[in-house]
């Protein structure tokens, strides 16, 4: 079963264009906006040997407060990344998509420090190339993260750390898709 990805740019300007729409009418601390580069860190041993112990993230979120510091997140990261197979030395290719969204709590800790706890759901889209072999497929999972983040009026700088796991099976393997992942973001609070 052949599954799409989707384009991340129609995706992150249409996602984009509803946030500011969205954002035009509501009042302080309501919408949070993030944007951030990272690291993800594969969950499973294969995959590390063909692309490595990790794997470049960009990640977008946006997050809407529901009551006092409870949020109602969306988010979304991507990996890709090329290789080799360990023992022929042939050229592979690896694209995964995580789509997700969940509850945050996002409290202030003091005048400048607000933390990050979240909780969600994960839809995982893959597609791995090699040896002229496709696999690709979609999972649902579970996510959790936590992160730290500096606050001057509307601006946020922060560090989120966050795992996120999928298994699936090929020709009676089984594979693990996502892992951890660690970043930097900076954001917006309106």
């Amino acid at each position: 079963m052949k599954s799409k990805i989707i384009s991340t740019k129609k995706f992150l300007f249409f996602l984009l264009l509803g946030t500011l729409i969205m954002a035009s009418s509501l009042s302080a601390e309501t919408l949070l906006l993030t944007f951030g580069a990272g690291y993800l860190f594969p969950a499973d041993s294969g995959y590390k040997e063909v692309y490595g112990n990790r794997v470049m993230v960009p990640e977008f979120k946006i997050g809407l407060r529901l009551y006092r510091d409870f949020y109602l997140y969306g988010n979304f990261f991507y990996a890709s990344k090329k290789g080799m197979t360990p023992e022929l030395q042939e050229p592979a290719s690896s694209k995964q998509q995580f789509f997700g969204g969940g509850l945050a709590y996002f409290p202030y800790l003091n005048k400048h420090l607000k933390a990050y706890l979240g909780a969600g759901v994960v839809a995982v889209t893959y597609k791995e190339e090699a040896m002229e072999i496709m696999v690709s497929g979609n999972k649902l999972t579970f996510s959790v993260e936590g992160g730290l983040y500096l606050k001057e009026k509307f601006l946020l700088l922060g560090i989120n750390a966050a795992y996120c796991a999928a298994s699936a099976t090929y020709e009676a393997v089984n594979f693990k898709i996502g892992g951890s992942r660690a970043a930097v973001l900076l954001g917006f609070v309106f």
